[in-house]
C-alpha cells in the first residue's frame, strides 16, 4: 500500500503537518511546529499521522488534545484557542479529561485519494479505544469548524453538536452529554464503513 497510518513520529513530519494547516488557515491560527513537537513530548498520544510512502512525507493528519475541566469549559467560551495551550495533560490510567478534537488536514495535492480520510477515521478510532483500554474516561469532545470542509466533517462523521458561533464565524462544537459521546463512539465505525462503501474502499 501507498499510504501508511502512523502514530509515531519525527520531527520533520511536524513540518509537513504545518504546511499543510498552512494551505487552508492563516499562519496565526497554526499551531508552530515547535509547540507541536512539544505536545508530541508531553504526550505521544496526540497526533494521527498518514505517510506517502513514496514520497517519504506526511499527507494527512488528525490532532486530539486532553483537556482539563477548565481549559474545556474555557474553549467551549471561546476564551481559549489551541494555540494558546502549552502544556497539555499526560494520559495516565483511571483519570477523566475532555477531548478536544484540534484538527484534521490532507495535503491539497491529495485530496483526492479518498483512502486518506478512510485511514484517518480509522486510526482515530483506534486510538480512542486504545485510550479507553487504558481507563482513561473522556468526559465530552469538543472541536472547532474554522472552515466548510472542517464543519461538514465535524457535523457527518462526528456527529457533534453546535454551541456557538464565534464572532469570526466559526463554529463551536461539542457533545450534549457524555451518554452522546459514548453512543457515537459506538456508532463511528458505521460512519466508516459507509464511507468506505461510498468510495468503492471495499
Amino acid at each position: 500500500m501507498r499510504y501508511k497510518l502512523e502514530y509515531e513520529h519525527k520531527e520533520k513530519d511536524f513540518e509537513d503537518v504545518w504546511n499543510i494547516e498552512n494551505d487552508y488557515l492563516k499562519p496565526s491560527s497554526i499551531s508552530s511546529i515547535n509547540q507541536t513537537i512539544k505536545w508530541n513530548h508531553q504526550n505521544k498520544d496526540t497526533h494521527i499521522f498518514v505517510r506517502d510512502i513514496k514520497k517519504d512525507k506526511i499527507v494527512g493528519e488528525i490532532t486530539i488534545l486532553p483537556l482539563t475541566e477548565e481549559q474545556y469549559k474555557l474553549f467551549m467560551n471561546n476564551e481559549l484557542e489551541d494555540t494558546s495551550i502549552t502544556n497539555i495533560l499526560e494520559y495516565k490510567p483511571n483519570m477523566e479529561c475532555y477531548l478536544l478534537f484540534s484538527a484534521i488536514a490532507i495535503a491539497k495535492d491529495y485530496r483526492h485519494e479518498r483512502i486518506i480520510l478512510s485511514l484517518l477515521m480509522e486510526g482515530f478510532y483506534k486510538k480512542l479505544n486504545y485510550l479507553i483500554n487504558k481507563d482513561i474516561r473522556f468526559l465530552n469532545m469538543c472541536a472547532e469548524g474554522a472552515t466548510s470542509d472542517g464543519q461538514k466533517f465535524i457535523e457527518n462523521f462526528l456527529n457533534l453538536k453546535v454551541q456557538k458561533e464565534t464572532n469570526e464565524g466559526f463554529k463551536l462544537y461539542t457533545f450534549d452529554t457524555r451518554k452522546d459521546f459514548n453512543d457515537w463512539i459506538k456508532e463511528f465505525p458505521n460512519y466508516i464503513d459507509k464511507y468506505k462503501k461510498d468510495n468503492n474502499l471495499i
